[in-house]
């Protein structure tokens, strides 16, 4: 039942990968990660943006209701405290963080990050990565 709108609301068909496009709110990523881990317990998501300034002035800018409201619940932070984001703020420290990550495995080395599987790893407007530096607000 995963979906990038608060809860009820239409649910994404089951994937194991999916392309979203177009423009969304800003809090669909923060959706996306709360709907698809609540039904998948011991499970982690790793949301990568490129730019903490611009992800939260959106977030502040939507001020989204069901955030604002439900966001401090004991279950609602719950599977939150299950999503690490991480800010990789140029395509080589993205490349860098995309290529550390593996399926968590004994023999793994302390350094790479480890992600319990199956899992949600969510790039979250990276096509800002893409754009002339001009033309970028990172």
């Amino acid at each position: 039942m995963t979906t990038v709108f608060p809860l009820p609301s239409p649910t994404l068909p089951e994937f194991t990968t999916l392309l979203l496009k177009g423009p969304y709110h800003a809090s669909a990523p923060i959706h996306l990660c709360l709907t698809h881990l609540a039904n998948r317990p011991g499970t982690r998501a790793i949301l990568l943006s490129p730019s903490r300034d611009n992800f939260i002035t959106a977030l502040r800018d939507l001020n989204d209701d069901w955030l604002n409201e439900c966001g401090g619940y004991g279950a609602v932070s719950q599977v939150l405290s299950r999503v690490d984001v991480f800010y990789p703020s140029t395509p080589h420290h993205a490349s860098l963080a995309l290529s550390m990550l593996r399926v968590s495995q004994p023999e793994t080395a302390p350094s790479q990050l480890e992600i319990a599987s199956p899992c949600l790893l969510l790039l979250h407007e990276f096509s800002s990565y893409f754009l002339d530096q001009e033309n970028s607000h990172l």
